[in-house]
């Protein structure tokens, strides 16, 4: 696969997650982890199933973050699936 198409792709699937009626931390693909991580600190979240759940406003309004300055840390697409 081009390696632009899986890029965009993979991108593309962040703002499919926001439909989810619960996002797990996990369901994140792992390259963009450290992005939302940073973002939530001092958020409140909590606990489903043993796994950390990001609230869907908290989730969205990081999708706006990188909308309008982008991503804070650089992401290594190169290690991807």
């Amino acid at each position: 696969m081009n390696q632009l198409a899986l890029i965009s792709g993979k991108i593309g699937a962040l703002w499919t997650l926001s439909k989810k009626d619960i996002i797990f931390l996990n369901d994140l693909p792992q390259e963009f982890k450290a992005d939302l991580q940073t973002f939530i600190i001092g958020e409140t979240l909590y606990m489903k199933e043993g796994k950390l759940v990001i609230g869907n406003n908290l989730y969205k309004k990081w999708l706006r973050k990188l909308q309008a300055r982008g991503f804070d840390y650089e992401i290594d697409f190169k290690n991807s699936d």
